[in-house]
């Protein structure tokens, strides 16, 4: 494990200090360097290291940490090192631990990890052993990472940097042609702000390619207890999801909806849809989302949905339910290699009607990425959140944020 350690800890000072002058001879040092590692070990290291800064401004902060009120700014670094090894397969079983360490990069520490509430610190991030068949599927036991369809509500929050995780058993059947069933059940979950809450959920997820232009998928999760009662829900829904052409212009879609019983409260319903196509050299599209009041996605990648500012998160829900409707433009820079850049534009609304002073707000979100090589991976996110109200109990105040980080990969 030292030996891991420490070849973490240079990929991750290397991924810090290299500028994209330096990619191509970095990436042939590495390539060289892991390529003896493979040879002389059996199985598989991993190594993903991410060294972020993030600034953020919150109107009425004090609600949040304790200050006194008003409007705060706060920035800090971080690094955040996950270190992994894999097991060769074995008669179709192997093993995977991964651990995890994060660390403030100077600066005050109530001012580092604000977003994820979270202190230096190592843990283990994933721990497994799974069996796989190449005709039937794979069973897989432990810690693990696990996301479903398009995260809303099973996920892993991959944004932040302690990634979200569960603790259960996951498998998937694959061995009919186009079908695939996968299911699960996880005694406990390991929040991105470090909390651990243990959990008796489960479910089935079922999906079927009838063709390009519609895939299928039933789903049925259930929380039927947590040490957050607000999370015990049944939810059952459809989604599909494809591509298809009108003339010689082609168009993604995907379109889901969900009925949601709550324990101790009334039920509620999910409806979203989104259709985007190219226009020259634009990715244009939109889309809408409706969360009837109490609906909630508390094990899903909230961070995803509802704009980078993270002022609007379902996870125990709304009172009085969320619309968010929204369009978005994507580009590619032809820089280098080509920088991907996406704008974002929300507008928000209760769902069950405004009450007075509560007219939802608006968001305009930015982010930008560039490859350096193979290794490396620039990003950068930029979240404006305009309150014009909130909706109920949530989204009362203007928040504006702002990331950009370097990520190494092997």
């Amino acid at each position: 494990m030292k030996t891991v350690y420490k070849l973490s800890t240079l990929a991750a000072l290397l991924a810090a200090n290299t500028t994209g002058l330096l990619a191509d001879p970095v990436e042939s040092v590495m390539d060289s360097a892991f390529a003896k590692i493979e040879e002389s070990v059996p199985g598989k290291f991993s190594i993903n290291s991410r060294l972020r800064y993030e600034i953020f401004d919150l109107d009425n902060i004090g609600g949040i940490i304790g200050a006194d009120g008003g409007s705060s700014d706060r920035d800090g670094t971080s690094l955040r090192v996950r270190y992994g090894y894999m097991t060769p397969k074995f008669g179709g079983f192997a093993a995977m631990v991964e651990g995890e360490t994060l660390t403030r990069v100077g600066g005050d520490p109530e001012d580092i990890h604000f977003l994820d509430n979270l202190g230096d610190g190592t843990d283990i991030n994933q721990a497994w052993i799974q069996y796989e068949n190449a005709d039937y599927g794979s069973v897989k036991l432990g810690r693990q990472i696990y996301t479903l369809d398009d995260h809303r509500f099973i996920g892993h929050v991959g944004w932040r940097q302690n990634i979200q995780t569960f603790d259960g058993v996951t498998a998937a059947f694959t061995g009919v042609d186009k079908l695939s069933v996968k299911a699960f059940y996880f005694d406990a979950v390991n929040r991105v702000n470090d909390d651990y809450f243990v959990l008796d959920a489960s479910g089935i997820n079922i999906s079927y390619q009838f063709a390009p232009a519609f895939k299928l998928t039933g789903f049925y999760y259930s929380i039927d207890d947590s040490d957050n009662a607000g999370w015990e829900t049944d939810t059952i829904g459809l989604r599909a999801n494809g591509k298809f052409s009108l003339g010689e212009q082609s168009f993604v879609y995907a379109a889901s909806l969900a009925e949601q019983e709550i324990e101790r409260a009334d039920d509620a319903a999910y409806l979203a849809g989104d259709l985007s196509t190219v226009v020259s050299v634009l990715i244009i599209g939109g889309g809408f989302e409706i969360l009837d009041p109490g609906f909630r996605t508390p094990l899903a990648t909230v961070h995803k949905f509802n704009g980078f500012a993270d002022a609007l998160l379902p996870v125990g829900g709304f009172n009085n339910g969320l619309e968010d409707f929204y369009a978005y433009a994507a580009y590619t820079i032809p820089v280098g290699k080509g920088i991907k850049t996406k704008v974002i534009y929300h507008w928000f609304d209760s769902e069950s009607g405004a009450a007075p002073g509560e007219d939802g707000g608006t968001e305009l979100d930015l982010v930008a990425s560039y490859q350096i090589n193979k290794y490396l991976t620039l990003v950068g996110k930029y979240g404006d959140y305009q309150e014009d109200g909130g909706v109920g109990n949530a989204g009362a105040f203007d928040k504006k944020m702002f990331t950009f980080e370097m990520n190494f990969k092997y």
